[in-house]
């Protein structure tokens, strides 16, 4: 897939699926063999949100990560922009963390790779210090 707009199209189409809270459908807009950074390239434990994760079974624990640590509070796309399959996305969210109940709020950057019309490389970054200061109990 190169086209621009298809691209797009799949990037929306994975925030409309998580906003209406269908892990479902957001899992299956990831490729078989996608790769997931979330905010550092690294190894990490099973239900440690941040770090690499690989293949599409893996992004299901992603996004288990996701819904264990955090309840959304706000979560708002500014833009998205895209040259064919590259696509990057931008705006802020607020997470209340489940283990502390304190505010995680960020400015956030996201860029996915698109093949096939699924994410095949998706990379997500965020204000970390802030979400370490959130954590803390």
């Amino acid at each position: 897939m190169k086209n621009t707009k298809q691209s797009i199209t799949v990037v929306q189409e994975y925030f409309e699926a998580f906003q209406q809270g269908n892990m479902e459908k957001v899992l299956n807009i990831f490729h078989e063999d996608c790769l997931i950074i979330s905010v550092r390239k690294e190894d990490r434990r099973k239900d440690q949100l941040h770090g690499t994760y690989k293949t599409k079974e893996n992004a299901k624990q992603f996004l288990q990560n996701i819904v264990n640590q955090f309840d959304t509070i706000e979560f708002i796309v500014e833009e998205i922009i895209a040259d064919k399959q590259v696509v990057f996305a931008n705006g802020k969210f607020k997470h209340q963390i489940k283990t502390t109940s304190k505010m995680f709020i960020s400015d956030w950057v996201q860029r996915c790779i698109i093949e096939d019309s699924k994410i095949k490389e998706y990379q997500f970054y965020e204000d970390s210090a802030a979400f370490v200061e959130a954590s803390q109990l």
